[in-house]
């Protein structure tokens, strides 16, 4: 029997008999170090990837000949008529990226299993986001979702949130390009910058052309693409660890499979509390009335049908989290049965999965593995960066354009600037490489930035949808307030982490330990650090939020003064509505029959219609008697 050597939290040492290592089997070691791409990789990457842009090239063409560049609401939104299906896909992809299928795998083989209570928090996020926000996007049919700031508050409030949205996207863009042409080059050894050149330009090419529904359709394929290579590698390596009970046994008595650690210490990287409250509200931060997301759910015929979207999306991101945690797994399993080569020590990076990938199609024999894998990469990635500049240019084009300055375009110039919009937006993404590969820290940048946009413009809405005393100032107040805590405490735990601040990993082997390098050592005294640049990532966006919704309740009590044309039921969520003053109840449909060109009666208060109206052929000018 060989024994594997456990360090607790505590610090004791503790020596586990295992049957899983109970035979002296000669194993090709996992050193973090493979690479390769052969014949079978190269055909079965290209047919996946022509097969999951075809549809893009194809709605390209269709809509270049049918709708030119005249019509923009159908370029934004699809006409309002999308397919659940196919929406549900897209929202899939606008959250799982590469850095998502690359990034999980070394969370778990670093620090175990308890990340993977995020889905608890991933369900309880798609509930509130159906029940809260959704009934108010859905009821007001806007095209933008920051167009409801406009509406609740004013055009300034507006305007801050949608600045904030896009100078997230614009360090988000380059993170999804780099991390899918870091993974070609690892293992075919092509230039970074020309895989990610060749990449945007394929992915901006359909999106310039088809907008929405090109977008939509192309994600829903990549999505399946990006399944079917995570899938693969699952199962391929947990056959070569020796099976599903080979990998939990090990996991299990390495003490890599932990979901007990219910510590409500925030300093703790991964914990029972942090996955679930803070994964929570990250996730509602996101999928709430962030504009890739509120863009899908308007692009469809009616609310029911975007809440049957948003259940199929919450199923689809468990198991694509589901699936990157079981890949972690089966690394760690591969790498303890493999002798614990000391170049595949945690703290591992993003590397992980796709030497793993490549070391598994080599013990099974599985020509192809890889191609399959990197083309599930490559989807997961085009199908991110499209979503991201599709709704750039809605943002750019509604929220900066017509909502803050004002400006009234003809039809075709409109069309002509979101597409200008998304395809320079595709060239600073890749022109932004340079500067991801010169200075590792933009990322940590770009995390911060993420933080600070999710959180801070989740409080906006929030106190518009709930707060019914809050005005422009308490808004504005909040966000600066939020902004301001989460991008402290993002920076300073980026700045920790380079001086040297970083969580050991969770255990040790007996095989490594007996390797000086395995043992972590480093004289680096956290206690010297501020403490809130100590807390754990998952904790960043709830302050952000809190701060924001503390701050802008209190400013907005105290010096915002109530505005008659304001108070809509339609603008608040139906969980307040019992709680609104009787002249909200009374002006109930008053800012939607404004900003509608049609007539529409509103039922009796304080019912509202949640069907949303069909596409036209024609431009409706949205908010254009209101303004």
């Amino acid at each position: 029997m060989r024994r594997i050597y456990h360090t607790t939290s505590s610090g004791i040492h503790v020596f586990l008999e295992t049957k899983y290592l109970s035979e002296q089997i000669t194993r090709m070691s996992f050193t973090m170090k493979e690479g390769g791409f052969g014949v079978g990789d190269y055909v079965a990457f290209g047919v996946l990837c022509a097969s999951s842009c075809a549809g893009g090239v194809w709605y390209s063409a269709v809509g270049s000949r049918s709708k030119a560049v005249v019509d923009i609401k159908d370029y934004l939104l699809g006409g309002k008529a999308m397919s659940t299906f196919p929406v549900a896909m897209s929202l899939i992809a606008s959250y799982v990226s590469g850095v998502t299928i690359l990034g999980t795998p070394a969370e778990i083989y670093n620090y175990g299993t308890q990340y993977w209570l995020v889905i608890v928090g991933v369900t309880l996020s798609c509930v509130v986001v159906a029940t809260v926000y959704l009934p108010v996007f859905c009821t007001l049919r806007l095209s933008s979702s920051y167009e409801y700031l406009e509406l609740r508050f004013n055009r300034h409030v507006r305007a801050v949130a949608s600045v904030l949205f896009l100078l997230d996207e614009v360090l988000f863009l380059p993170m999804v390009v780099y991390v899918p042409a870091l993974a070609f080059n690892q293992l075919t050894g092509f230039n970074v910058f020309a895989v990610g050149g060749v990449m945007v330009v394929i992915c901006g090419l359909y999106t310039v052309l088809g907008g929405l529904r090109a977008v939509v359709w192309t994600d829903s394929v990549q999505t399946g693409v990006m399944f079917i290579g995570v899938l693969l590698v699952a199962a391929a390596g947990t056959l070569a660890v020796g099976g599903v009970d080979a990998v939990l046994g090990i996991a299990r008595e390495s003490g890599r499979l932990e979901l007990s650690n219910w510590s409500f210490s925030p300093y703790e990287r991964q914990t029972g509390w942090g996955s679930v409250v803070g994964g929570f509200l990250y996730w509602t931060c996101f999928n709430s009335v962030n504009q890739t997301m509120v863009q899908r759910y308007i692009a469809l015929p009616s609310k029911k049908e975007a809440v049957t979207a948003l259940a199929i999306f919450c199923i689809g991101a468990i198991l694509a989290i589901s699936l990157c945690v079981w890949c972690g797994l089966t690394a760690w399993g591969a790498w303890v049965l493999g002798g614990c080569d000391p170049a595949g020590v945690p703290l591992v990076d993003d590397r992980l999965l796709p030497a793993f990938v490549t070391y598994v199609a080599k013990v099974q024999h599985l020509p192809g593995l890889a191609g399959v894998f990197l083309a599930g990469v490559f989807g997961a990635g085009l199908s991110s960066l499209s979503a991201v500049l599709n709704a750039c240019a809605l943002v750019a084009v509604e929220d900066i354009m017509r909502g803050w300055l004002r400006l009234r375009l003809k039809p075709l110039t409109e069309g002509i600037l979101a597409r200008s919009v998304t395809a320079a937006l595709a060239v600073i993404s890749v022109v932004m490489l340079v500067v991801i590969e010169k200075l590792g820290g933009v990322l940590g940048v770009a995390t911060a930035l993420s933080a600070i946009a999710a959180s801070a413009t989740c409080g906006i809405f929030t106190l518009g949808m709930a707060c019914w005393w809050v005005g422009p100032r308490g808004a504005i107040a909040g966000a600066i307030a939020g902004a301001l805590l989460a991008g402290t405490v993002s920076l300073g735990t980026q700045a920790a982490a380079a001086a040297g601040l970083r969580a050991p990993p969770l255990n040790m082997t007996m095989e490594c330990a007996r390797n000086s390098t395995f043992i972590p050592t480093s004289d680096f005294d956290p206690n010297t650090v501020f403490p809130l640049f100590r807390v754990s990532y998952h904790w960043i966006a709830p302050l952000g939020l809190l701060a924001t919704l503390t701050v802008g309740a209190i400013v907005g009590w105290f010096f915002d003064k109530r505005d008659e044309t304001k108070m809509d039921s339609e603008l608040f969520t139906p969980i307040v509505w019992r709680l609104l003053p009787a002249e909200a109840h009374s002006n109930c449909g008053m800012v939607r029959r404004s900003i509608n060109t049609k007539d529409v009666d509103c039922p009796t208060a304080p019912c509202a219609p949640l069907i949303l109206g069909q596409a036209t052929d024609k431009i409706e000018m949205n908010g254009e008697t209101s303004r």
